[in-house]
């Protein structure tokens, strides 16, 4: 039990500060004295300076504030740094103490049955999110001015979300009805012929990594379009990847993905036997067969962005990749701005009405 309740924070060998880890330079870094360090180098230094206070104590004590479902979904630990409590839910397994923003991490969340397979680390930075945020806000009119302020874009966070990727092979038998129509004249009739065909259309097919994300609070549509990811970058699990980050442990088992893969993968075969298909007047799919035969799947933290920011009562959010880069979101509309543009446009029509009666008189 006493392993369970351990926290794990790598610590700077200069100033014992702690230490995150730098999408650019793949290293960790201190952001105090500014040295930066091998992985292996650090996790050597770390285990050599164990010491008893490094460890999390589990906080019994009732608290009234909270409903009895929310004290058993919420666990409180005492900070290593600094002694400040961190109140985190049953998922959370690397965050920040909000008193000293100590990264830190619980092993015992991602270890054992809960231990990813691998990781894909951050290869982009806090700035590189602020700029691909600012570039995808660039050219839109109707957006509220203050959308883009400086004090909300400080609200972009990195977090590593738990992924499921499915690796399987597909069998497809597809059968549709098509016609192919030609038309001619002479100098007395127009004719039309239509020609009717019944297709088949078999096919075998293997995926590797398909990704469906394990965690309920996100939504799995966002998270595929913020896709896909190289997984020529991924790396054993080292929770070493994790420090300066956010990370949740999975919620979603991988069974439960079973019908989104298999939608996922349904798409991608007819979007390959799309081709085939070329050349007709119309295709009717009739009916289609598709048996998967799932070979194992895979447990692996991928590294994402994340924008969740609030105007006018609505909550808005953004994801960005944070390996490749690509960002994706919705945006709230100015209510003045769109008057504005709305004026705008009438005032143009109007002129054009007079211009076209001037012209016509």
């Amino acid at each position: 039990m006493e392993g369970q309740n351990r926290v794990l924070e790598y610590k700077c060998p200069c100033c014992n500060a702690g230490l995150v880890f730098g999408g650019e330079s793949q290293l960790l870094t201190c952001e105090y004295c500014g040295n930066t360090f091998d992985i292996d180098a650090v996790k050597a230094f770390n285990d050599s300076e164990k010491q008893s206070d490094e460890e999390f104590q589990w906080d019994d004590r009732p608290n009234q504030e909270w409903a009895e479902e929310e004290q058993q979904a919420m666990h409180a630990f005492q900070c290593p740094a600094c002694g400040g409590e961190i109140l985190t839910d049953e998922n959370t397994a690397a965050t920040f103490c909000p008193y000293c923003d100590n990264p830190t991490i619980m092993p015992s969340r991602l270890s054992g049955g809960l231990k990813p397979d691998a990781v894909i680390p951050f290869q982009t930075s806090k700035e590189d999110a602020k700029t691909a945020f600012l570039r995808l806000c660039k050219g839109k009119p109707l957006l509220p001015k203050e959308f883009t302020q400086e004090q909300r874009l400080e609200k972009i966070t990195g977090m590593y979300v738990p992924f499921w990727l499915y690796d399987c092979s597909a069998d497809y038998n597809g059968s549709y009805k098509a016609t192919s129509v030609h038309t001619w004249s002479d100098s007395q009739y127009h004719y039309t012929k239509t020609n009717h065909f019944l297709l088949r259309r078999g096919a075998e097919a293997s995926f590797q990594g398909i990704p469906m994300d394990g965690s309920s609070k996100m939504d799995d549509t966002f998270m595929e379009s913020i896709e896909p990811y190289d997984y020529g970058q991924m790396r054993d699990f080292d929770m070493a990847y994790l420090t300066g980050f956010l990370a949740d442990k999975y919620d979603v088992p991988s069974e439960d993905g079973e019908a989104r893969i298999r939608q996922r993968v349904d798409n991608a075969v007819e979007d390959a036997l799309q081709p085939s298909l070329i050349g007709y007047a119309t295709v009717v799919p009739t009916s289609k067969q598709l048996q998967i035969r799932h070979s194992k799947a895979r447990y692996a933290l991928l590294p994402v962005w994340i924008l969740n920011t609030q105007y006018r009562g609505k909550i808005y959010t953004f994801a960005m990749n944070g390996q490749t880069g690509k960002m994706t979101g919705s945006f709230p509309i100015c209510p003045k701005r769109t008057a504005g543009w709305f004026a705008a446009i009438c005032a143009g029509v109007t002129l054009l009405s007079l211009l076209v009666q001037w012209l016509v008189l």
